[in-house]
């Protein structure tokens, strides 16, 4: 077995790494320096990763921690990060009213993506870190990654953040496959974003990290598909963390925005799941429900929230609405824009350990495709401290008016299945 001096020098020479390596790497990942990491890294991004090096690093980091027995009907999703994706809090009850199990594990917001854990931390009491046993105990539930799960990925991730290695298909496709393989998965839907507000912005690079991630998932015998989803507007009408937990109740009393809606059903349907009559009947509201308290929420407090959201989510005190400047129909909505300004107003972290806000939010008043009078509200932000006027600019910056009527398409521009 090479040691990493030969590991590196041979990366660094554009020669293709052995299984052997990966596995050094992952297993002694603690062990080994931080600069020989980095190194190893940067020579990633910059020779690339065949797909059997990628395959072997998923593995590689696969085995190097803590996994769930495969069993049937396990089955889960993962999405590259957006503004508004609130998709998984809805759908995984959703999918467990439909009989499925979902040991869904999921990430906090890094910069203007709102993450899946700092959402459901809004809900008082829910508890995100979970134990290995409480897991596998768990029918369904949504919780954090823990430190024996896919361990070197968490230490790898930590490097890629500050080496500038973080864009790299093999890299990511390691990262979320590994976690998602160690859930002891049957199936798997991945949401792969494109667009101004998506890690990745063009439809070419999202379809070849789907590619990527679909191979690699299905090597280590899971059934994956990958829907390439746009990204350029804000999906639903609530953001913010409070906010789009609002949102999911709407959306699970089959009150949700279309869009969104769009989005679940189609991530169930890929998994070979209806849910559209646990929508309708209430059951997936249910499931929400027993996942809260199995999760430490009081049923008090639950029950409160499911009749009346805002009687138990944080919400900022100053409420503002911005007003069109032109009339017009409503064609785009930047979704960079939105997310970057919530993140500004603290709704999103702007560094590694810095709090983020819950009751920091917007909703939007409109939709694309309407019709909207000059003066009249198409957005509101709920903050701390009243907005200043640069903001309001730049707010007004991200609505773009059409002449004409548009039609609004699909958000989903391609699926993709081994």
């Amino acid at each position: 077995m090479r040691l990493m001096p030969d590991i590196l020098a041979a990366k660094r020479d554009n020669h293709e790494l052995l299984s052997s390596d990966f596995q050094y790497i992952c297993n002694n990942i603690t062990h080994i320096p931080r600069e020989q990491l980095g190194a190893f890294l940067m020579a990633c991004q910059i020779n690339g990763l065949t797909s059997e090096e990628t395959n072997d690093l998923t593995r590689a980091m696969l085995d190097a921690g803590e996994k769930m027995p495969v069993a049937p009907g396990r089955v889960d999703k993962h999405s590259t990060g957006g503004v508004g994706d609130k998709m998984s809090i809805i759908l995984a009850p959703a999918l467990r009213a439909s009989g499925a199990i979902v040991p869904m594990l999921a990430g906090r917001g890094l910069a203007h993506t709102g993450g899946t854990i700092d959402k459901l931390e809004a809900i008082p009491g829910f508890n995100t870190g979970l134990s290995m046993q409480e897991m596998m105990d768990n029918p369904c539930f949504i919780s954090r990654q823990t430190n024996d799960i896919a361990p070197a990925d968490r230490i790898l991730y930590s490097i890629r953040d500050i080496t500038a290695t973080v864009p790299q298909i093999g890299l990511i496709t390691a990262s979320i496959i590994s976690k998602k393989a160690a859930e002891g998965l049957e199936k798997l839907v991945l949401d792969v974003k494109c667009g101004n507000a998506a890690f990745m912005q063009t439809k070419e690079d999202a379809v070849a990290l789907a590619k990527s991630m679909v191979a690699t998932g299905n090597s280590l015998g899971m059934k994956v598909t990958a829907q390439v989803t746009e990204m350029d507007n804000p999906i639903g009408g609530m953001f913010g963390n409070s906010h789009e937990i609002v949102e999911c109740i709407q959306c699970l009393k089959g009150d949700g925005p279309e869009d969104t809606m769009e989005l679940v059903y189609a991530q169930a349907d890929s998994l070979g799941y209806d849910i559209r009559a646990n929508i309708a009947d209430g059951s997936a509201l249910a499931e929400f429900r027993s996942m809260c308290v199995r999760q430490g929420v009081t049923e008090s407090d639950i029950d409160d929230l499911i009749a009346d959201p805002w009687s138990k989510l944080e919400r900022s005190i100053h409420s503002t609405e911005v007003p069109a400047t032109n009339s017009g129909w409503i064609s785009d909505i930047h979704a960079l824009t939105i997310g970057e300004i919530l993140c500004k107003l603290g709704a999103g972290r702007t560094g590694e350990n810095s709090e983020i806000n819950h009751g920091v939010g917007a909703e939007l008043l409109v939709r694309r495709g309407d019709f909207i009078e000059e003066g009249t509200s198409w957005i509101r932000f709920d903050t701390d401290a009243r907005m200043t006027n640069e903001t309001m600019d730049q707010i007004q910056q991200a609505l773009t008016l059409s002449d004409s009527e548009s039609q609004i398409p699909s958000r989903i521009l391609q699926i993709i299945e081994e």
